[in-house]
């Protein structure tokens, strides 16, 4: 009789054994993965819930810090009756040479543009320059007491911020007149260049609110040609389109185009015609009532 070695039956045990424990290892570690899974997912869920509900510190920087990296030394707001005072001031003191909006005029350069004026802080370089005046350059000095010079430092530097932040300012609505007032005084003073039925028909359509305004106060903008007669001392006439004209020359295009220069003296006689100068006359007489009350008027011209 044949007997079966001891040491391969404990072998086949064995190996019956380990085939039988098989499934359950393979499921317990099945089961392993699928906890680290859900556990993975919980902290990744939490993380983002505590994220979402989590404020974000806020910029400690200020809106005018912000512009400030964007325009070096533009100056803050300042006081509004400060302001207010202060135009008046540059308005009865500074305007006729500086411009009534401080951008330059025919004597005073721009103030806005001015390095004097963009590197002061709190009226320590414009305020000298007020008292003393620029007598080589033609300004005079002002007897202004230091409230007084305040209030026009504190002007012009809200004017410098304003202009360095032309893109935030907003147009209110200016049609805000009398129609029928603006009527009158536009067949006053305007009927006899224009129609509201012939050039001016459907302005209101090309034109709106601030630019319709703007079109028709200071339409200096629009190509005109301006007519210049030059009369010379021994009475030759020259007349034509006017090219350039300042206090030492005069130059012109003749009907031939043929460019002519003079040189001006005592003697030389110049006489502009030039279309727009009634509308520049009218600028400097219009009321804030006249001037709202046309622009209401030209709103109707659709």
């Amino acid at each position: 009789m044949h007997r079966e070695n001891p040491f391969l039956s404990i072998a086949r045990a064995s190996s019956a054994k380990t085939n039988a424990l098989r499934p359950t290892a393979v499921f317990l570690s099945g089961l392993l993965a699928v906890l680290v899974l859900c556990v993975a997912r919980s902290t990744a869920q939490e993380k983002t819930d505590q994220n979402a509900t989590t404020p974000k510190p806020a910029s400690s920087e200020s809106s005018d810090e912000i512009l400030r990296r964007i325009y070096p030394n533009m100056p803050p707001n300042q006081d509004l009756e400060a302001v207010a005072l202060g135009k008046d001031l540059y308005l009865a003191n500074c305007a006729f040479c500086h411009g009534k909006d401080a951008t330059g005029g025919n004597t005073g350069p721009d103030l806005l543009r001015s390095v004097l004026v963009n590197h002061d802080e709190k009226g320590e370089l414009i305020a000298p320059v007020i008292r003393q005046g620029r007598i080589s350059k033609g300004m005079p000095a002002f007897n202004l007491s230091d409230n007084q010079i305040s209030d026009l430092v504190a002007f012009l530097h809200q004017r410098n911020r304003d202009a360095r932040l032309r893109f935030t300012y907003k147009v209110t609505n200016v049609a805000v007149g009398d129609p029928l007032a603006g009527k009158a005084y536009f067949e006053s003073h305007c009927a006899s260049c224009h129609a509201g039925s012939h050039d001016l028909a459907g302005i209101a359509s090309k034109y709106e609110g601030d630019a319709l305004q703007q079109r028709w106060l200071d339409p200096g903008g629009q190509a005109v040609d301006v007519t210049v007669t030059v009369i010379l001392s021994f009475g030759q006439t020259y007349t034509g389109k006017l090219k350039h004209l300042d206090e030492f020359s005069v130059s012109l295009y003749d009907s031939q185009g043929n460019f002519c220069s003079f040189p001006l003296d005592s003697k030389t006689k110049v006489e502009i015609q030039d279309p727009l100068d009634t509308h520049r006359k009218l600028l400097a007489q219009l009321s804030d009532k006249d001037m709202h009350d046309v622009t209401t008027f030209l709103e109707t011209l659709k």
